[in-house]
């Protein structure tokens, strides 16, 4: 009850501001020219500015599922349009799908700071806990764990598997790491820090048991796409249509400056700059599993060739906001959240008119 009350208020907050600012967008900023048709997901003026970009092949797999004539779609893993059709389908509509959806991450959202400032008051006090929160809470991508995509989701369940790891509760942690694979493309490295927990002495067997349960599910999925499209990459066929392919890291810089595919670089970069740097603090300040599980997600990001979409991404990265949280003198505190949240405010506007921000 403590976790909840203390991450209510912000959370709260915050969510009215993100929607006063992209209705307001959507009244007074012109839409980007992607959108020269109409591109309007729903005639409710808050579920539809939460419905951009990859909202619409969401709706698609929670109303119609994955079809092979639709080989884009298996790029978007199936837990989160599953929830999706949980809630939309006895309303059929697609109000209806698109409501659950933001509902779905909206309350993933709530649990996610909830379970974080546990996971942080395990080591550290309540104020650092709190800032550990609000320091995610005003990242300036943190639109999109509000809107109609799966970020909040696998948030929860990687903050909430690692959580449960600390406390050795082997199976649960287990089931958690294997639902967030079942989430998002790379959630299979959630049985990183489940692995290194496992592994302090004495050696939990049946911690190094559970971590096996994420990588089964995420090659059961591959399996199951297989037989949808008869393509045994099908995952990999799926994102070169969108550019995306390993590369080493520093590959991803390449095309930082070229303004047909960046319009905002520097702060993409000064994005991937903090972050890569609160990830090598975290070595430091933070325990092995979750400085080891920040450093994986950071490198997966910095390797699909591109950067175009690593400012959501980072949201994943949740060691690096603990990390911050235990380092920040208070001005320096006040001066990220003053920052991050007046450049989200701008990308949240952007994304309301269907400008691409991540």
């Amino acid at each position: 009850m403590l976790a909840a009350r203390v991450v209510l208020v912000p959370f709260l907050l915050t969510r009215v501001l993100l929607a006063v600012v992209a209705l307001a967008a959507a009244a007074l900023v012109p839409a980007s020219p992607v959108c020269n048709v109409p591109c309007h997901a729903s005639s409710i003026p808050l579920l539809d500015v939460a419905s951009r970009w990859d909202a619409d092949p969401y709706l698609g797999i929670a109303r119609d599922g994955y079809r092979a004539d639709a080989p884009s779609h298996v790029e978007y893993f199936p837990l989160y349009p599953f929830l999706m059709r949980m809630g939309g389908a006895p309303f059929g509509s697609d109000d209806a799908y698109l409501a659950a959806g933001l509902v779905i991450s909206n309350l993933a959202l709530f649990a996610a700071l909830v379970y974080l400032v546990r996971l942080v008051m395990l080591d550290h006090d309540e104020k650092t806990a709190t800032r550990a929160a609000v320091y995610l809470l005003v990242f300036p991508t943190a639109v999109f764990l509000s809107v109609v995509y799966a970020e909040s989701l696998f948030l929860l369940l990687a903050v909430a598997a690692t959580y449960h790891a600390r406390r050795r509760e082997w199976l649960l942690a287990g089931a958690l790491a294997a639902l967030a694979a079942l989430t998002r493309p790379f959630g299979a490295v959630v049985a990183v820090p489940l692995a290194m927990e496992a592994l302090r002495r004495p050696v939990a067997f049946r911690g190094l048991a559970s971590t096996l349960l994420a990588p089964a599910a995420f090659f059961a999925w591959l399996a199951v796409l297989w037989l949808i499209t008869g393509d045994p990459r099908a995952l990999l066929t799926a994102q070169a249509q969108w550019g995306r392919h390993f590369s080493l890291p520093l590959q991803a810089f390449a095309d930082l400056f070229d303004p047909a595919v960046y319009g905002f670089p520097y702060v993409v970069l000064a994005l991937t700059v903090l972050i890569g740097a609160l990830v090598v603090i975290s070595w430091r300040v933070l325990r092995p599993s979750l400085a080891a599980y920040a450093t994986v997600v950071f490198l997966v990001a910095m390797s699909t060739g591109s950067l175009t979409a690593a400012p959501r991404y980072y949201l994943a990265v949740f060691p690096a906001f603990m990390a911050l949280a235990v380092i920040a003198p208070s001005w320096l505190g006040r001066a990220y959240v003053a920052v991050g949240a007046t450049i989200g405010m701008v990308l949240t506007a952007m994304f309301a008119q269907w400008y691409w921000i991540g």
